[in-house]
């Protein structure tokens, strides 16, 4: 009887070793025939070292990848969710669960796997960034700020890297050391009109709006846009320079009638000219009310615009 029972001990054994070279060689049959863009021989390949072998954390990895690939985001997280519960540690399933995490707006989920996977490795920049950006989604822009700058350290020749640390100042309030990552990510890649964008921004606030002009004005050469429109409107206009202001915000409605920034800046524009300009008639101030009244259709919760409405409107 004893004898009998071990031989069943080795003969599962090595039945189990024979399931797991099968296993095995599903897999990696599955991963060259990826390679080799095959995909639906790659998927049933892989499926069928899953069911050969459910404990095979890699197969359901590489079988998630190709899901993702071909848009299937649900059930490439299912089996990255299942790859995590086999190898907890494992970077890529956790770094890949919570690119999909954070690409369908489940930040705190998103955060608790890229924890993990920096457990793993404590300076990938990409993990860094993301999980960053993650804790900027849920409010928590300070703590997003030490990942933004491990992301950074990381990767210190990564425009984007800098370019989102610029971010996370900017929300943090440091505003001058945004503009220092913003100028950087510039140095890196000088082909980047959102980075423009936020630096034009930063120069604004800090009432610099030549500086302003000048990089929101590179931003509409890239690509132009309704925002780029919008903020080169109101910095003319802080300048003083009207007409320009009055173009660009005429450039920012023409991509977006119900921009009510532009819309209030429009108006702002046409009854600042109308009060200081003796040539200006009451047509002008006319049209100023118009654009302000447009936005007030739009958002009516703007007591600024209804007080410059009201004090301006004529009366009887």
């Amino acid at each position: 009887m004893r004898n009998r029972a071990l031989f069943s001990v080795v003969l599962l054994a090595a039945l189990s070793g024979c399931a797991y070279q099968s296993s095995l060689d599903l897999y990696l049959k599955g991963q060259l025939a990826a390679e080799q863009g095959r995909l639906p021989e790659a998927l049933a390949a892989l499926s069928a070292a899953i069911q050969e072998n459910p404990r095979l954390g890699e197969a359901y990895i590489a079988r998630a990848n190709l899901l993702q690939q071909q848009g299937d985001i649900q059930a490439a997280a299912t089996d990255y969710e299942q790859a995590v519960k086999l190898e907890p540690y494992n970077f890529t399933a956790n770094f890949r669960l919570g690119v999909i995490y954070q690409q369908v707006k489940k930040f705190a989920q998103a955060i608790v796997v890229y924890q993990r996977a920096l457990e793993t490795r404590p300076l990938d920049p990409q993990a860094n960034m993301n999980l960053a950006l993650s804790l900027m989604q849920v409010g928590q822009p300070m703590q997003g700020l030490y990942y933004a700058q491990r992301a950074v350290q990381g990767d210190d020749n990564s425009a984007t890297a800098h370019a989102n640390l610029g971010v996370m100042y900017a929300q943090t309030q440091f505003h001058s050391a945004a503009i220092d990552q913003f100028k950087r990510s510039i140095e890196l890649d000088g082909r980047q009109p959102e980075v423009y964008l936020n630096l034009g921004q930063e120069y604004f606030s800090a009432a610099a709006y030549e500086q302003a002009k000048n990089v929101l004005e590179t931003a509409r050469s890239l690509a132009p846009s309704e925002r780029v429109a919008e903020r080169l409107g109101a910095t003319y206009f802080r300048l003083q320079q009207f007409p320009k202001a009055q173009d660009a915000f005429a450039d920012a409605l023409r991509m977006n009638s119900k921009d009510t920034a532009a819309l209030n800046g429009m108006g702002a524009t046409l009854m600042t000219r109308a009060l200081l300009d003796p040539a200006a008639n009451v047509e002008t101030a006319k049209s100023a009310l118009f654009f302000w009244n447009q936005s007030l259709q739009l958002d009516k919760n703007q007591p600024v615009i209804q007080n410059l409405v009201n004090q301006y409107a004529p009366h009887e």
